[in-house]
Parts: C-alpha cells; sequence; structure tokens
C-alpha cells in the first residue's frame, strides 16, 4: 500500500512540475522572431497588400512590424477547454434524456 501511495505521489508531483514548467515557458518566453517582417503598404492603384517581402517601389503608406514566433498554449489551458467542452457536452446529453422524459409524460397525461 505504501508503495501505491508513494508511485502515485511521485507521478502527481512530477506532473504538476511539467505542467508549471510549459506554462512558465509558453507564456513568459516570448521573443522577437527577427526572421519574420511583415510588411503592409498600398500600390498605385490603391489596393492594401499585406506580404513577408519588401514592397516594391513606389509603393505608398508602407508599415513594417516584426513577427513572433509562434508559441502554442500551455497544456494546462488545452486540458482546462477539454473539460470544459467535456463537461457541456455530458451536461448537455443528460439533460437533454430529462427533458425528453418530461416532455413523453406531459404528453401522456394530457
Amino acid at each position: 500500500m505504501k508503495k501505491i501511495l508513494i508511485v502515485v505521489s511521485v507521478l502527481i508531483i512530477g506532473t504538476i512540475g511539467f505542467l508549471a514548467y510549459d506554462w512558465h515557458v509558453k507564456t513568459t518566453l516570448h521573443e522577437d522572431d527577427q526572421r519574420v517582417t511583415l510588411y503592409s503598404w498600398t500600390d498605385e492603384k490603391g489596393a492594401r497588400h499585406y506580404t513577408n517581402t519588401q514592397p516594391p517601389d513606389g509603393a505608398r503608406n508602407i508599415e513594417v512590424h516584426k513577427g513572433y514566433k509562434y508559441v502554442d498554449q500551455p497544456l494546462v489551458v488545452k486540458i482546462k477547454y477539454k473539460t470544459i467542452d467535456g463537461y457541456k457536452w455530458t451536461k448537455e446529453k443528460l439533460f437533454k434524456k430529462k427533458d425528453r422524459k418530461k416532455t413523453k409524460a406531459r404528453q401522456r397525461a394530457r
């Protein structure tokens, strides 16, 4: 019994540590990715363009934006959203059945 308790405790502590590390990495280490530069500009006809290459000569209203490296959501947030979706789905299924039973009972009573 003590061995099982120790193993479960180690697994829980390890999982919490991993989730905390994942949260820290994905929320605090946002750095500019110097390889990504986005340009927006207007051509001679007045059309607005968005590209990752430099605009041609004669372009007007040029705006340059440095991009950020894509960072996925932390695992904790993904688990939270999956849990909420599962709860909503389960709630919907359970209460649909109850509502159907009440509706059938009302129809029989008439």
